[in-house]
């Protein structure tokens, strides 16, 4: 009998193929049982967040460091909702938001957030729980930009802001040519109103609500120009890792069910009880009279 040779480059090419063949069927078998944030919430009973510290958004005590807040009680009560324990695992700057979710330090980002386009690259966002108007502020003197407030992209204008904050974004992309006076992303944001309190910027943009704190501090410091136009809106949303969507669904339904059934209002009043400053969510439905009187007569 006459034993036929393999050539050797069709072994290696027949034990190449195997071995790729394996490979592959692994990769895939560890792929389809690898435990996603949401399963792994769901086993373990317990959420872990992250936060900023942003008055009234979030508030942590100096001395007793017991936390506080919009987001912060927001998501206690999802955590009520769901049987899950919150656990508050990380205090972040802007800057250190993404790259928590990304490395798992955190499942979601709790301090509440504005969703815009670039921050969709690096995360997910939920439905959200109300909106803010963001606003100039200068010095009451300062007439500068009350014309035209196009007047600030100029190198002549400095813009106070925070390293990653929505005013540095607003800086770089509106008024490219402006300098901007900026502040590490974990200072407090009272200390970029000083800055144009004390004279370093002519200008910074924020929300009512935190210069309003600060101007019961220090009365007649600042000055809101254009209020009848804000410069931006956003919704004030939770954030999670761009590829748990099992994760960012549940959110979206979480935070929906609160702000339906009026636990978001309550929390909103409580921390802004003149309900001047944030914007409410429009109802996504109508009750009519009718189902109404069906409703106070079945009862």
């Amino acid at each position: 009998m006459i034993k036929q040779k393999l050539k050797p480059h069709l072994i290696s090419l027949s034990a190449i193929s195997l071995v790729l063949v394996t490979l592959t069927g692994c990769t895939a078998a560890n792929n389809q049982f690898r435990e996603s944030v949401m399963q792994r919430i769901i086993r373990s009973g317990k959420i872990r967040c992250s936060y900023l510290v942003y008055s009234s958004y979030f508030r942590k005590d100096p001395n007793t460091g017991k936390l506080s807040g919009i987001f912060h009680d927001l998501m206690e009560e999802i955590g009520k909702n769901a049987d899950l324990q919150v656990e508050w695992v990380e205090e972040v700057g802007y800057e250190g938001i993404f790259p928590g979710l990304q490395s798992g330090r955190s499942d979601v980002f709790a301090g509440g957030l504005w969703a815009n386009a670039s921050r969709a690259k690096a995360a997910a966002f939920s439905e959200p729980v109300f909106y803010s108007a963001i606003t100039p502020w200068v010095r009451p003197e300062d007439k500068s930009f009350d014309a035209d407030l196009n007047a600030v992209n100029s190198p002549s204008y400095k813009i106070a802001t925070i390293d990653g904050a929505m005013e540095d974004i607003i800086a770089k992309t509106d008024f490219p040519k402006a300098k901007r006076v900026s502040l590490p992303e974990l200072s407090p944001f009272s200390q970029n109103l000083l800055n144009v309190v004390t004279g370093k910027a002519d200008i910074t943009f924020a929300e009512p609500m935190v210069v309003s704190e600060f101007l019961s501090n220090n009365p007649g410091s600042l000055r809101q120009i254009h209020a009848e136009k804000p410069i931006r809106i956003f919704g004030n949303c939770l954030a999670t890792k761009s590829s748990e969507i099992e994760l960012k669904d549940f959110l979206d339904v979480a935070v929906m069910e609160i702000v339906n059934d009026g636990r978001a209002e309550k929390i909103l009043q409580q921390y802004q009880p003149n309900q001047t400053t944030f914007y409410r969510l429009a109802q996504p439905y109508r009750v009519t009279s009718g189902l109404q009187s069906v409703q106070t007569e079945g009862k």
